[in-house]
């Protein structure tokens, strides 16, 4: 009786949402887990505790996603940095696999992202992705919103830079969405969509996407626009643009080798996905 009432429930809701026109906002937070060793001879106590408070912060955002029957913008409310902390930032975006602004139209199949990359403005255009959703029957409350369970696997490619070496490798990534037919809308935060309601729960690798927040406005269209700045790309030349980076990065710093001591001490070792 009780799963009875809350399918009539949630029927009434959907039915009464599209019967009228409506936009709004969902505020999502996302926290990625991220820890690496300690080495004691590259760095004191107090120097690794405090690169660990500057991670920990790095890694909480928040975004809001504006959206209307057809389209969505998904935009990180930017917070004021502590010195330094542009670069970290930037490269929690790597490693995360966030960041940047999101642009979805469903009805067109269209996606646009306008990324900064090391100072440089890019956008790349490409298609929603198919993420190949299997629906499940497990649901739980977020918020005052039924949510369902939905999964996909997807696969990644990293490229890993460590010890003056590069290495590219392909694998998996799998996917947990949780979405409610309550706000019958096929959109999600970041590039997620495709489910039959809005996402308010993404979990992939160690990072976290939530809603925490949404408005309706259900009298009125809010009108979304897709960005336009940036050098026009494809993802496949943004991410040559992204080896080619990081190769000089690792040039630069591999040049050290044997500066102050150690050899390769100034190197940095860190995993990146090049695709999405």
């Amino acid at each position: 009786m009780q799963k009875l009432t809350l399918l009539i429930a949630i029927t009434v809701s959907v039915t009464t949402l599209n019967a009228q026109t409506f936009s709004g906002e969902a505020t999502y937070q996302s926290a990625t887990s991220f820890d690496f060793p300690m080495d004691s001879t590259r760095m004191s106590v107090e120097q690794y505790e405090m690169i660990k408070k500057r991670m920990a912060s790095a890694l909480q955002k928040e975004f809001i996603l504006s959206f209307n029957r057809s389209a969505s913008l998904f935009n990180e409310v930017e917070k004021l940095e502590e010195e330094g902390g542009r670069g970290m930032r930037m490269g929690v975006s790597m490693l995360s696999g966030t960041g940047g602004l999101v642009y979805k139209n469903i009805k067109e199949s269209e996606l646009r992202e306008q990324i900064e990359f090391f100072g440089k403005q890019f956008l790349i255009e490409d298609e929603l992705e198919d993420f190949g959703w299997s629906l499940g029957k497990e649901t739980k409350m977020i918020g005052s919103y039924t949510c369902y369970k939905a999964t996909a696997t997807r696969e990644v490619v990293n490229r890993t830079f460590k010890g003056g070496e590069s290495t590219t490798d392909t694998g998996s990534v799998d996917v947990v969405a949780w979405y409610t037919p309550q706000v019958p809308l096929s959109q999600g935060p970041d590039i997620y969509c495709g489910l039959p309601g809005l996402i308010m729960e993404v979990n992939f690798k160690e990072t976290t996407i939530l809603c925490t927040k949404i408005v309706l406005n259900k009298d009125k269209e809010l009108t979304i626009e897709a960005p336009k700045k940036g050098e026009v790309v494809s993802r496949e030349e943004y991410t040559a643009t992204i080896l080619k980076k990081m190769q000089e990065m690792e040039e630069t710093y591999g040049g050290r080798q044997g500066q102050g001591g150690r050899g390769g001490r100034g190197r940095p070792n860190m995993t990146i996905q090049i695709s999405r």
